[in-house]
């Protein structure tokens, strides 16, 4: 399970339903940095409803001061505004929120979290609404960005659907091979790389429809988590390895492709042959890797 603040929440690509807490992120990169913009003004919400084109919430009037913003006219169309000041990841409550707060969870990385009971200002009349489920479909979220102190403001969109087809049934046992592999072989010294560890999903049973199939085409793993240990060049006394990092779920990270991530940093690592292994769940499984070979060099 995705966590925010150590609270229990379902990605954005990990099939989340109408009625959970979808973390929403956003990361902001200048000139291939992550970087803080000096502000993130607000964050709106929006059902797509232009068939996967969001150009009917913003602002297309030529020569007009809020150009390319989000148009004050569709505002009360919005079903959440995230707006306040941005606080750190360490202040979200999880249970039940009601305050519509931006967090930030590191150097230009951003989130908010949809759930029920969120209650946001209305910007045309200042009065108090309350975010309530939404149906199953698309989505728009829609960031609102100032990046350095008196600047332009600047839109980013991203999109993003619930679903209400997770639940399905079948007659017999779902069987489901994963294979799992590391992407690097080879690291510098004091480098500091993100491990990738790359999975895919095999669909057994040959009487599963393509549309249960499907769902396995999206996030399905959880609770990711690394182990690094170096391997000995003496192993003639005492045990043939060092534990490096223990078994560890923090920051490690499972993408929309099912890749496992870690950032890991050698500067403090000897030059030598290390070995890896990642577990994760899966419906009822507790997923291990095989354990990889990495050459720290």
């Amino acid at each position: 399970m995705a966590t925010f603040n150590d609270k229990p929440v379902t990605l954005r690509f990990n099939r989340p339903s109408p009625t959970g807490k979808t973390l929403l992120e956003f990361q902001y990169l200048k000139g291939g940095t992550y970087t803080d913009p000096y502000e993130i003004v607000s964050v709106h919400i929006f059902k797509d409803s232009n068939l996967g084109d969001p150009s009917n919430w913003i602002d297309n009037v030529a020569d007009s001061a809020t150009y390319g913003l989000v148009a004050s006219s569709t505002e009360t169309s919005a079903v959440c505004i995230f707006s306040g000041v941005t606080q750190v990841e360490g202040n979200y409550p999880g249970g039940t929120v009601t305050t519509n707060l931006k967090y930030k969870r590191g150097t230009g990385k951003f989130g908010v979290v949809l759930n029920e009971g969120i209650i946001w200002v209305d910007p045309k009349d200042s009065s108090n609404r309350v975010f309530t489920n939404q149906p199953a479909g698309d989505y728009w979220d829609i960031w609102t960005v100032r990046d350095i102190a008196d600047g332009a403001l600047t839109t980013f969109v991203h999109k993003f659907t619930l679903f209400s087809d997770s639940i399905i049934s079948l007659t017999e046992p779902l069987m489901v091979t994963t294979t799992q592999r590391l992407v690097q072989k080879y690291i510098n010294k004091n480098s500091k790389t993100d491990l990738h560890i790359t999975s895919s999903h095999t669909v057994n049973n040959s009487n599963i429809t393509p549309e249960v199939k499907s769902i396995f085409n999206n996030t399905i793993l959880d609770n990711a988590a690394i182990r690094i240990i170096k391997l000995k060049d003496d192993t003639s006394t005492g045990t043939p390895y060092e534990e490096v990092l223990a078994w560890t779920s923090t920051g490690v990270i499972v993408n929309s492709d099912d890749t496992i991530i870690y950032g890991w940093d050698t500067a403090d690592q000897e030059v030598g042959t290390y070995e890896l292994q990642v577990s994760s769940t899966f419906l009822n499984q507790n997923v291990m890797s095989d354990k990889f070979n990495l050459v720290v060099r």
